[in-house]
């Protein structure tokens, strides 16, 4: 009876978990905050609502100051939303915030390792807030990266910090990666190799990737969907093919999406 039971139990997990990975990796409904920005007044991320369907990457484009860091902040609940409703992997930040936590990675000027030990230790350490963390794939990952794990994190350059926190962020499994300007300021070669893993990763049908940047170049190889902010505001959302339409010009010409991006922002600056 008692085996039946655990069956039985098991059967409805099972089945819960199979409508949970049925939804979106992500899906933001009238999202809004609002603060003031040091030297600039105030600031707001207005009515910002789209879906990003498991497997793909979205690349969010945007000048500087446009709110793109605001909003990745505001997916991984590291700052406090005003307004909107937030569903990550098919959980309810509302009602299941750590849950929804826990399957999201971030690779972002706001990841901190423990700069006094070594990338190893920090595995250890920061593998005790994500249950599905492996440090095999962790290790594996550093090797990959040619980062040595006995290597202090305060010794790492920036470019080894971004690479050390894109393995960690893969190692726990997520199923939803946001990536804030990772590949600013990087050459060509370590830029390359960041995209080949993330188009790998992709393989997995269960992650999506937000992939947040100003070198627009990188986009045109990666993303599956492209989004621009300007002032706080979500100007267009579009599969990289609807967006061939925006890309071309009044004689013709296809602009870069670098191109388009000035363009948006100068009528913008017109209105």
């Amino acid at each position: 009876m008692q085996q039946q039971t655990q069956i039985d139990e098991n059967k409805v997990l099972e089945e819960k978990e199979a409508e949970r990975l049925a939804k979106p990796a992500l899906k933001v409904q009238g999202l809004e905050k609002s603060f003031f920005r040091f030297g600039s007044g105030k600031f707001a991320v207005k009515d910002i609502s789209f879906t990003l369907e498991r497997g793909y990457m979205l690349g969010l484009i945007g000048r500087n100051g446009a709110g793109k860091s605001t909003l990745l902040r505001l997916i991984l609940q590291s700052l406090p939303r005003k307004k909107g409703t937030l569903q990550i992997a098919g959980y309810d930040v509302t009602t299941h915030a750590t849950e929804a936590k826990k399957l999201v990675g971030y690779v972002g000027e706001d990841f901190y390792f423990l700069t006094k030990e070594t990338l190893k230790e920090n595995g250890k350490v920061l593998a005790m807030f994500y249950p599905e963390f492996s440090m095999d794939r962790y290790l594996e990952l550093l090797g990959r990266f040619e980062l040595g794990a006995e290597k202090l994190a305060g010794q790492l350059s920036k470019g080894e910090n971004t690479k050390a926190q894109l393995a960690f962020a893969l190692a726990h499994k997520p199923e939803l990666l946001l990536l804030d300007e990772p590949t600013g300021g990087r050459d060509p070669v370590v830029r390359r190799e960041f995209l080949y893993v993330l188009q790998s990763e992709l393989m997995d049908e269960r992650m999506s990737i937000i992939f947040s940047t100003h070198i627009t170049e990188d986009l045109d190889k990666v993303a599956d969907y492209v989004a621009m902010m300007e002032k706080g505001r979500l100007l267009f959302y579009e599969t990289k093919d609807e967006l061939l339409e925006r890309l071309t010009g009044e004689n013709g010409e296809r602009l870069s999406l670098k191109q388009l991006m000035v363009k948006l922002c100068r009528e913008g600056e017109k209105k």
